[in-house]
């Protein structure tokens, strides 16, 4: 019967472990031969990849579209000011226009992606829950002796499971992510030094969140292989909150490196993360 290895809760230790752990994952998987699970990474990438071709082309349209007609509903349409042949100020309007609709277009280009980060984290962990249970499974039975049968039913449930988590999640994250961008924006429009002496706080709240939902993510699985709901499993993660910041830390490091984030977060990420979750979470039969 699998267990929960007690842990207090605000010690900082469970951070440090949670990261030791996945370090130590790679040895892990390497001695029970599980290293064939890396193998999900790839497919993820490779669908995500396919969808994301799609998805940023109808993000950007459809931001840019809006844009536009708030544009037009204010008076400032370039194209008919352009053919204007009114007043001098037309000019004036014109030019800042032509310069507002710069700042807009690299303004969606940072926000598309923004969006696209965001979504491709949970793509990824929604494509491979399946995988990432089934590897919680296996850890749990080489500390356990236990496990809970494999069938092709399971990996569905895993994968609808996974959708409706990682859906919860990121809006979660979004809404938080935003409210601190937002509290930001008016610190800095309304007290500019309170704004450039909190900033580093609103930057290191903003990664913590990432990290946490996260590591939310990855315990999920573990979770389910323990027989928690995924409303249980949620709230499980906040108790254990340090070690799933711990986890999400990891990820959100991977994620950020420049140009290979994405690829380096999906081989060095999910399954070696759900070993050390895993391990964290079942303790070994006396």
């Amino acid at each position: 019967m699998a267990a929960t290895s007690p842990r207090p809760l605000g010690s900082l230790s469970l951070f440090t472990s949670a990261v030791r752990g996945w370090w130590k994952a790679f040895g892990y998987m390497s001695e029970h031969r599980l290293r064939t699970y890396h193998l999900a990474g790839p497919a993820a990438i490779l669908a995500i990849a396919v969808a994301g071709l799609s998805l940023t082309g109808w993000l950007t349209t459809t931001i840019r579209d809006g844009l536009d007609r708030g544009l037009i509903a204010i008076g400032l349409d370039l194209n008919a000011l352009a053919a204007s042949e009114e007043a001098w100020w037309t000019d004036t309007l014109l030019w800042g226009a032509s310069r507002l609709d710069w700042v807009l277009e690299w303004g969606v280009a940072l926000l598309v992606l923004w969006l696209k980060v965001k979504v491709t984290k949970y793509l990824l962990l929604t494509l491979m829950a399946p995988f990432m249970s089934a590897l919680a499974g296996r850890v749990r039975q080489l500390e356990t002796g236990s496990s809970l049968p494999l069938t092709t039913g399971q990996l569905l449930r895993d994968l609808m499971r996974g959708l409706r988590t990682a859906a919860s999640l990121l809006a979660a994250e979004l809404v938080l992510t935003l409210a601190l961008s937002l509290t930001g924006l008016l610190l800095t429009v309304f007290a500019a030094p309170l704004a450039i002496l909190l900033s580093p706080v609103l930057l290191t709240l903003s990664g913590l969140v990432g990290a946490y939902f996260y590591g939310a993510a990855i315990f999920d699985a573990v979770h389910e292989q323990s027989g928690m709901d995924w409303k249980t499993s949620i709230r499980q993660g906040w108790r254990d909150r340090f070690s799933l910041l711990g986890i999400g830390t990891v990820f959100s490091l991977l994620i950020a490196v420049p140009f290979i984030g994405v690829f380096l977060a999906a081989f060095l990420g999910p399954m070696p993360c759900t070993v050390a979750a895993a391990r964290l979470t079942f303790t070994r039969t006396p």
